[in-house]
């Protein structure tokens, strides 16, 4: 594959992001597979498969096997069988990573079933955060040949071991095979994973992800620079992933966006962590960090109403330096108007009064907020329904005049509010190809209307045309 060289202003990319290249090395490989998912056909999408690259990471550390990417968001059906017949002949296994919803499952089925037709083909591992909530049922499928639960980055580098013959099976953390007659489990996986370092880029062609972000820049790159949250809200997938909180270094992070910015010309970044403002010294650390190195670079991030309150107890100037240093939106989860659902249902820990004091923060430092909210969660009523939407009629006051984006509740594996859903009658998939079909985007519950659904599009609204 050549170097990309259309980059703007005559930039080329420096040897350490060149375009992927598969080298030969003689060592065995591991293929690692990003099924494509379905958004929203309006959603400006173009996300790096990180999963894939924090697993490759120890994989090439080890020095035991060459990482092959591919990226079913970027890739077809044809590309994935020429990268079959390329690579498969010298694979040891094949990692495939699913999230629950947007259609990502039946692809990843799609793909194995693919690659199983092909002679030769070697055991293939599932793991993401679907595996995690469902082990069982999915080990039990049969194109499954084994599951890794919890962190990859602990169990990965073990499993390939493992195939190789140079350690036991048992040892391996997270790990489940099921062949049907007979279960073999490995030890227990830690949910700690230690401080995310720099991703391996040369496995992906990093020009490709970049796109006109109408919230941030006209040259956005994705990026996720820590893992884990230290909120319970009671629907969030975050509680059943149990992840200990784990962050890239402040001055690691400018290291490496100051790189990205030299190789393709980047000028925005849109951080994808689940609250990239947990560390409060940290996130102030990285807005002193861009304007003391001047690197002229618009961002945006997700923040927790409370991360807020907590900088103003602790007399930090978070707002300050987050506007100071070209952030240009923050996304934040308010979820509910109403303050029982918020403390009883949601276990939000905080106030609607709270929420409109901190949006108005936001907006007086020159920031575009973006707000996201759920309805339709068990027993909440028509009247705690319009208290959200009255929410957002408020806050859709303030200048500059924030997104709103209303989303349907939808149960989720593992988490207090799934109980609770089954509860009140809602029938959660029976096997892996029927969560193929389980959409986020939908009406999920029998108590959701199809009119609280179309409420519900009616009242979102994003900034969806390129940026300026």
């Amino acid at each position: 594959m050549s170097v990309y060289l259309g980059l703007p202003g005559g930039l080329t990319q420096s040897p350490a992001f060149s375009a992927p290249r598969q080298e030969t090395t003689g060592r065995p490989t591991v293929i690692l597979a990003y099924p494509k998912i379905d958004h929203e056909k309006d959603y400006v999408y173009h996300w790096m498969p990180f999963s894939l690259l924090t697993l490759a990471k120890p994989l090439m550390a080890s020095g035991l096997v060459d990482v092959v990417l591919f990226d079913g968001n970027q890739q077809d059906a044809a590309a994935w069988e020429r990268l079959l017949d390329e690579h498969l002949g010298r694979t040891v296994c094949i990692g495939v990573s699913i999230m629950t919803g947007g259609g990502q499952i039946g692809h990843a089925l799609d793909m194995v079933r693919a690659a199983k037709q092909h002679p030769f083909c070697p055991p293939v591992v599932f793991g993401g955060p679907h595996v995690n909530v469902q082990p069982e049922q999915t080990a039990a499928h049969p194109l499954v040949d084994a599951i890794l639960q919890g962190p990859g980055e602990n169990s990965m580098v073990e499993y390939v071991k493992a195939l190789l013959g140079r350690t036991p099976r048992r040892l391996v953390p997270g790990l489940r095979i099921d062949d049907g007659g007979c279960v073999v489990c490995g030890t227990v996986n830690p949910p700690r994973t230690g401080n995310l370092g720099a991703y391996p880029w040369k496995l992906l062609d990093v020009a490709k992800y970049i796109r006109d972000d109408p919230t941030v820049a006209s040259r956005t790159l994705n990026y996720v620079s820590s893992k884990g949250c230290v909120y319970r809200c009671r629907f969030c997938f975050e509680l059943t992933y149990q992840r200990k909180y784990s962050a890239m270094a402040a001055q690691d992070l400018l290291d490496d966006i100051a790189a990205l910015q030299a190789a393709y010309g980047i000028n925005g970044v849109k951080f994808y962590d689940a609250d990239w403002f947990v560390n409060l010294r940290r996130a102030i650390g990285f807005c002193d960090g861009l304007i003391d190195r001047g690197l002229d670079l618009r961002w945006a991030a997700s923040i927790n109403p409370n991360d807020i309150l907590k900088a103003r107890r602790a007399k930090l100037p978070l707002l300050e330096r987050i506007a100071e240093s070209g952030c240009s939106r923050l996304l934040m989860g308010v979820e509910s108007g109403n303050d029982r659902v918020l403390n009883e249902v949601v276990h939000k820990e905080i106030s609607r009064a709270q929420i409109l004091d901190v949006a108005g923060d936001i907006a007086a430092h020159g920031i575009l907020g973006s707000f996201t909210f759920i309805v339709g969660f068990p027993d909440e009523t028509e009247a705690e329904m319009e208290d959200t939407y009255s929410l957002m009629g408020e806050l859709r006051q303030l200048d500059p005049e924030p997104e709103t984006r209303v989303h349907l509740f939808a149960p989720y594996p593992g988490t207090p509010l799934w109980e609770q859903a089954l509860q009140h009658g809602f029938t959660a998939p029976a096997s892996l190809e029927d969560w193929s079909t389980f959409d986020y985007y939908t009406s999920l519950a029998p108590w959701t209307s199809e009119a609280t659904a179309a409420r519900a599009r009616q009242e979102t609204r994003m900034r969806l045309a390129p940026a300026r």
